[in-house]
């Protein structure tokens, strides 16, 4: 995971914030549907080399209708798989008591500034991107199912993942906890546009590299508070351990990560 609080991450957050506010301004049901402001409080470590640890204050955005839904600024359990992806919208296409699937996209807030990183200097700098694809939940009554397809739609790294997860929510008073574990598997064009070291950027004490598809296993969980029916604290710890394909990068030390992150919600 290579997640930046930068320009990158911020233009990368701006179209699809955008693109989001104009598609419930023309909704005929935005009245309907619920609103969420407020902010978290972020923290975790990067993996790659040089990098200090993450930890910032991030505003969050949401919007919930019928079908149609938007995010910006909650991280859920995806801080900690190697995706860092923290925003985007959603349209359920066919909708169920117990089972959704939807037509998705989302921010891929990672990338390297070689600017901020004297141990990487040489690289060419990687840019946050936007995945697009289909996200499907199936609540089986002993905990729900979920499936996401991805592809990269900004021509960054043209590559593609797939996630799998299991999680068991449970409410007991104003208290919601979603523990959740799961697989994420990146394409080799995706880790190798991340993580990858083509030839023009070795150097001697960094070998050429080429990014192979793989597997992050990751485990976590969410927790909710709710103080009144308005105002929510919000808040998730988690790990993940990154696949061969990511961990043998010259530009890659560490193979577990892990953060969390608190916030607090007012919906209206």
């Amino acid at each position: 995971m290579s997640f930046r609080l930068n320009k990158q991450t911020f233009t990368a957050v701006v179209p699809v914030l955008v693109f989001a506010t104009v598609l419930i301004a023309v909704s005929d049901n935005a009245s309907a549907g619920e609103w969420s402001v407020g902010a978290n409080v972020l923290g975790g470590r990067s993996p790659i080399v040089g990098e200090d640890g993450v930890a910032a204050l991030f505003p969050v955005v949401a919007y919930k209708g019928e079908r149609f839904y938007a995010n910006l600024g909650n991280p859920g359990l995806s801080f900690f798989n190697g995706n860092a992806d923290f925003g985007g919208l959603g349209y359920s296409v066919f909708k169920g008591d117990h089972y959704n699937i939807d037509l998705v996209g989302k921010i891929r807030a990672m990338g390297l500034d070689p600017d901020d990183n004297s141990k990487l200097r040489g690289l060419h700098e990687r840019k946050a991107g936007f995945d697009a694809g289909v996200n499907a939940r199936w609540d089986t009554g002993y905990g729900e199912l979920n499936a996401q397809l991805l592809t990269d739609v900004s021509n960054r790294s043209k590559g593609q993942e797939a996630i799998f997860s299991y999680a068991y929510p449970m409410t007991q008073g104003n208290w919601t906890l979603r523990p959740e574990v799961g697989i994420s598997w990146q394409s080799s064009d995706l880790t190798d546009y991340y993580f990858g070291v083509q030839s023009d950027e070795v150097t001697a004490s960094r070998s050429a590299y080429e990014g192979k598809s793989t597997v992050t296993p990751f485990a976590g969980v969410q927790v909710e508070y709710a103080f009144t029916q308005q105002t929510h604290l919000i808040g998730g710890v988690g790990i993940g351990r990154l696949g061969d394909g990511i961990s043998d990068s010259p530009i890659v030390d560490e193979r577990n990560v892990g953060g969390g992150y608190l916030g607090l919600m007012y919906r209206f």
